[in-house]
């Protein structure tokens, strides 16, 4: 009877404790998902015209088996090739240009990992500079139209998102490293 009340406490300890960390991996990927979110509205009016734009971006976290996300990537700017095995490992290249100013800087990522549907690794550009990353597998829906309540076109795609801001890649001379921030959305091809 010891015995088996061992193995049961043995048990439910390991079950609360993957429990646990599978639920801060959603929590954290709900989180990221939610940054990426962005609403627009704008109307103007000059004597008898009046123009409305609309835009609404929602992310949703989109879970998959790990190797599921393995993949091209792109946007404008940005491109990662990400292979994923089993256990979680990832490993990616690609190229980023940050702040938007054109200038492409390659990049491998390494250590990275897979949990729930956050990607995180370190990303190491050619000219030796390495930066932390943290990444969230979304569904994005793109709605535009007038209004919230006259929307013309509704877009989703699967892909993987991510908030960059702060310094600049070296060379990137010009830039108040510190005034941008920057939500990128890469579809996977």
């Amino acid at each position: 009877m010891l015995r088996i009340s061992i193995i049961l406490a043995v048990v439910l300890t390991i079950g609360f404790a993957c429990g646990v960390q599978a639920q801060d991996a959603g929590n954290r990927a709900r989180e990221m998902a939610a940054s990426l979110d962005k609403t627009k509205y704008k109307k103007k009016e000059k004597k008898d015209v009046s123009i409305e734009f609309y835009i609404d971006i929602r992310n949703e976290v989109a879970a998959k088996s790990v190797a599921g996300y393995s993949g091209v990537y792109l946007a404008d700017g940005y491109k990662t090739d990400l292979i994923v095995s089993t256990d979680g490992q990832a490993a990616a290249t690609g190229y980023d240009s940050p702040a938007g100013d054109g200038k492409v800087v390659n990049f491998e990522l390494r250590d990275g990992r897979v949990d729930g549907a956050v990607l995180t690794g370190v990303k190491v550009y050619e000219n030796g500079e390495t930066r932390k990353f943290e990444g969230v597998f979304v569904n994005r829906t793109v709605s535009t139209g007038k209004n919230k309540d006259n929307i013309d076109t509704q877009k989703t795609a699967f892909g993987l998102g991510f908030v960059e801001s702060g310094p600049v890649i070296a060379g990137d001379s010009g830039i108040d490293s510190q005034s941008w921030t920057n939500r990128v959305f890469l579809e996977r091809k």
